[in-house]
């Protein structure tokens, strides 16, 4: 299927895209500089979309802007909290604890829904718990770093399920031509209220542009296919593979402790992706 094709590539892209964010932090760039890129980069991957609506049936209506603004402020907020969980931590750390997203996908519609908690959910809590605790191994003095990259991570997490919950809702309904552009612009329009950030060394800057295009066109993919296929928890669970891809692309490349910590670290992830598909399997 394309869409399952779409967020296993999305996944892969993912890893790719923020080890070379990660290494142009190592080289100068402050996170302020990563963030700025990187939604600058997923606005521009997105206005093509608006082209769409020659082909698909697109129903522009206020409850779908609203949605979609909505949608733009918490990719925002969540953009920063990403970069400055990766700033803390390696990627091998970072990448798998933002996957929780789908967990707390699955736990949002059981709030809203309230649907009882089964065996599965209490077992993905506990598999969850000790995944995290398996990702945050590292040398003594960095885990000050590690813990904070696990609230910024939670962060990003929440908000990022925000995101897809709302896409599922109206992107369907307005049309992608229409919803997805409008997050985006909204994303970068509110971009600037970062303020402005030091200069990029040189070193920095090839990692910078490499890692700002690929985030800024599997980001769009993901919600892309959301909003085309609805199938929002398919997507989720294949897209959650980036918890191991992140661990396997950061040991072969990545800096900091992640090959010497990578056993553990991938038990982790491996934990973690249990406990993201029996969450949302209940």
């Amino acid at each position: 299927m394309f869409f399952s094709l779409g967020a296993l590539t999305a996944a892969f892209l993912y890893s790719l895209g923020y080890l070379e964010l990660k290494a142009s932090m190592h080289h100068g760039a402050t996170s302020k500089r990563v963030t700025i890129f990187s939604n600058y980069a997923m606005a521009l991957w997105s206005l093509p979309l608006v082209f769409l609506a020659f082909y698909f049936p697109t129903h522009p209506n206020w409850p779908a802007t609203f949605a979609a603004a909505t949608a733009g402020l918490c990719l925002f907020l969540g953009r920063i909290c990403t970069v400055e969980a990766l700033a803390k931590a390696d990627l091998s750390i970072s990448a798998p604890l933002l996957g929780t997203k789908t967990v707390l996908v699955a736990i949002f519609s059981i709030l809203l829904l309230h649907t009882p908690i089964g065996w599965k959910l209490m077992t993905a809590a506990v598999l969850t718990v000790a995944g995290l605790t398996l990702l945050q191994t590292g040398p003594d003095h960095n885990k000050r770093h590690r813990r904070s990259a696990v609230g910024w991570a939670m962060g990003a997490s929440i908000l990022f399920a925000l995101v897809d919950v709302l896409t599922q809702g109206y992107a369907r309904t307005s049309g992608v031509a229409f919803y997805q552009p409008m997050m985006f612009v909204v994303l970068a329009a509110m971009t600037p209220l970062l303020g402005k950030a030091p200069p990029t060394p040189p070193a920095a800057r090839k990692e910078l542009l490499l890692g700002s295009t690929i985030i800024g066109f599997q980001a769009p993919l993901v919600i892309m296919l959301i909003g085309f296929f609805g199938e929002a928890t398919l997507i989720n669970i294949l897209y959650a593979s980036r918890t191991i891809w992140s661990v396997i692309v950061d040991a072969a490349k990545g800096e900091g402790n992640a090959r010497e910590y990578w056993p553990a670290r991938l038990g982790g992830a491996a934990l973690l992706l249990t406990a993201i598909i029996l969450a949302v399997l209940k």
